[in-house]
């Protein structure tokens, strides 16, 4: 424990607990996984401590993965219990949605990291707008049929998982382009998040074991104190935003969507 004082100073761990908090109210009040937040503390935090840039965006990645992990399990979790989980959608996204997510982690590692952050931030922009119009911008009134349907899910699973954030950060928007009701995108998203943060955290624990320059606490490309410090606030935090999210009224969590996705592009362009 000494050693991790001496390794994480105080400034790091309040750091890590105030963007904890906000990680658990993103997951619970807008199944967003918290990965669009933690991967540009973490990369600033590891900066901070002399960590290689090199191995940083990796590890920053693989963390927040982890993290989202642990916090999306209250928050399917409290959307189960409050009756917000369509579970047909989820039955007809899961299998291409996992799918996706495979082939994204295969694909990032060869893939510029500008490319993928620059394409994430440009769709992110579109489906604010799109959350910010409501209604008023949808493609169609029900999900595409046949072989087309598998496109959304397969497409939100490969671009999360490369970029290292949480399904439902894209699955809400998308789903309501189709005119799919934003309360049941939220909860499905969350239950989402938690799909895509599974294999994705396998595969950054088992990532470049034994390089040198790493905290002494990663196992992989995760840094476990890390991740245990982002994640207990957001344990506590993501059940109570859940039960907020299911009384609260439509149009704001609407805005509140689409805000947080525009914060989210200007972020990614503007780093």
């Amino acid at each position: 424990m000494e050693s991790l004082f001496s390794y994480y100073p105080p400034a790091v761990w309040i750091a890590l607990l105030a963007t904890g908090v906000l990680i658990g109210l993103l997951a619970g009040l807008l199944g967003v996984g918290g990965g669009v937040v933690a991967v540009p503390i973490l990369l600033e935090i590891f900066e901070f401590m002399g960590i290689p840039a090199s191995l940083a965006v990796s590890l920053a990645v693989g963390t927040a993965q982890a993290s989202i992990l642990i916090a999306s399990t209250t928050a399917a979790a409290a959307h189960w219990r409050a009756g917000t989980i369509d579970r047909e959608l989820v039955r007809s996204w899961l299998p291409a949605l996992m799918v996706g997510a495979m082939i994204g982690l295969a694909v990032a590692p060869f893939a510029p990291a500008w490319a993928l952050t620059g394409l994430f931030a440009v769709i992110a922009a579109a489906l604010a707008i799109k959350m910010a119009a409501g209604d008023r911008l949808i493609i169609g009134h029900q999900q595409p049929q046949g072989p087309l349907a598998l496109m959304p899910p397969t497409l939100v699973g490969g671009l999360a998982a490369a970029v290292g954030v949480g399904g439902g950060t894209l699955s809400t928007p998308v789903l309501t382009l189709f005119s799919f009701s934003i309360k049941r995108a939220i909860g499905a998203g969350a239950l989402f998040n938690l799909v895509i943060a599974v294999p994705a955290t396998l595969v950054f624990l088992f990532m470049d074991l034994g390089t040198p320059g790493r905290p002494a606490d990663a196992l992989g490309d995760v840094a476990l104190f890390c991740v245990a410090t982002l994640s207990l606030p957001a344990l506590f935090v993501a059940p109570i935003a859940a039960r907020w999210s299911s009384r609260a009224p439509v149009s704001l969590l609407r805005r509140l969507f689409a805000f947080c996705l525009a914060v989210i592009a200007v972020r990614l362009l503007l780093r």
